[in-house]
């Protein structure tokens, strides 16, 4: 009894399901017979008028091709600027090499926090009692901690060389610039902390001390792991001479650290080697910022472009001395994503060659008021500059005389009974 009630119940449900599947098959063949129906008339139209819907085709076929020729497109851009100062991002994933072979250092300046570990004989006039030692370590405490080495005898040939410097990912190099009148490379380097402590990797920098004694002066340090009745003062500058044993001098820079490297001679064919090439980069910038004011709403950017050219989409502009290089927006840099070569160009700066990709260049010596611009279009990137331009005027024309056309003919079938 109890089946036979619940059949009852569920019969209505059924009978209401089969209604509407019923209202769906007389629907679809409906609208079947309405699309069959409008597209017979859809062709029987077309092939009526065959000559009028060549030329909407045309068209349409030209309008396309008019947007594809106006809308920008992002493109590969060259160039290659010389300037005072300039700064980057390195963008790669592992550690790159960036300096190598800088020789006859005359000095040798770092600024930040730092640990330094000399092994050898030692001489000191104000702390004799580090003569006595035949290791020393000292601990840099903080950002205004100095360090300096510089041959003991000036007037001998300097030793003391570079051997290379690497940079560990998203290292930002900033202020590089070459100052002539000392013969000084400068740079300073600030490294992503978090990203540092995840890799576990620090920017480093390998010295050759040479065969010679070192003087070394240190300002804001604290000696590890000595204590001497006679220390001085943490604030007065140590000064020693080391005759090292150690020829080699291996340094992890962990933080934010300024360096400056005097050499003996002025730099010639030879800084074409101090660089090393292909170094991907981000936030490539020319500027030197200005902050005289109270307020920092009073900084001033100062573009430090001395000359240059740069290429994109078959278009060249070049960049006279002072002017600004931007991207799509004013207050973005451009997007250079590879410094394929840096060199020291004497009396002038440091040139760098580069490349990227954007939709637009700008340029001019006020960042809101560009002067000049460069720009592709989305069919840059598939045909020649030349052939756009002659296929854009073919376009023109033979747009204006299918218009002439259409009107014509639309008229002529308007005034017939």
């Amino acid at each position: 009894m109890a089946s036979r009630q619940k059949a009852k119940e569920n019969f209505p449900k059924f009978i209401n399901i089969r209604q509407w599947l019923n209202f769906l098959k007389r629907n679809l063949i409906a609208l079947f017979v309405i699309s069959a129906s409008t597209l017979k008339r859809l062709l029987r139209t077309i092939s009526n008028h065959q000559n009028s819907f060549l030329v909407l085709l045309l068209l349409l076929f030209f309008t396309i091709l008019t947007f594809a020729a106006i809308v920008p497109g992002k493109h590969t851009f060259e160039g290659n600027i010389i300037s005072q100062e300039m700064s980057f991002i390195y963008n790669g994933q592992e550690s790159k090499l960036f300096l190598q072979d800088i020789r006859g250092i005359k000095e040798l300046e770092n600024e930040g926090k730092q640990t330094l570990t000399f092994t050898g004989n030692f001489k000191s006039e104000t702390w004799p009692e580090l003569n006595q030692l035949d290791l020393l370590k000292i601990q840099m405490k903080d950002s205004e901690s100095r360090w300096i080495l510089a041959p003991a005898n000036l007037q001998a040939t300097s030793e003391i060389n570079l051997d290379e410097l690497r940079l560990q990912p998203n290292t930002k190099v900033a202020g590089l610039s070459y100052d002539f009148y000392r013969n000084q490379l400068a740079f300073s380097l600030q490294s992503n902390s978090k990203l540092n402590l995840k890799s576990n990797q620090n920017t480093t920098l390998d010295l050759y001390l040479g065969e010679q004694p070192i003087k070394v002066i240190v300002e804001g340090y604290e000696l590890l792991d000595l204590k001497l009745p006679n220390q001085p003062d943490k604030q007065t500058p140590l000064e020693f001479i080391v005759n090292p044993n150690n020829k080699k001098l291996n340094l992890e820079i962990a933080q934010n650290t300024n360096i400056y490297i005097t050499l003996t001679k002025p730099p010639k064919s030879e800084s074409e080697e101090w660089f090393r090439e292909k170094i991907e980069t981000k936030d490539v910038k020319f500027l030197d910022l200005d902050r005289n004011g109270k307020d920092a709403r009073d900084d001033l950017k100062i573009s430090t472009i001395v000359e240059g050219k740069i290429r994109m989409v078959g278009q060249e502009q070049d960049i006279k001395q002072n002017q600004f290089l931007m991207g799509e927006n004013p207050d973005t840099p451009l997007n250079i994503e590879l410094i394929r070569h840096l060199q020291i160009v004497p009396k002038k700066g440091i040139e760098a060659r580069f490349s990227g990709k954007t939709k637009e260049i700008k340029i001019g010596l006020d960042q809101d008021f560009p002067v000049s611009q460069i720009q592709g279009s989305w069919l840059d990137g598939v045909l020649p500059r030349d052939a756009i331009i002659a296929l854009f005027s073919f376009g023109a024309a033979t747009v204006a005389n299918l218009l002439s056309w259409l009107f014509s003919n639309a008229s002529k079938s308007a005034s017939k009974p």
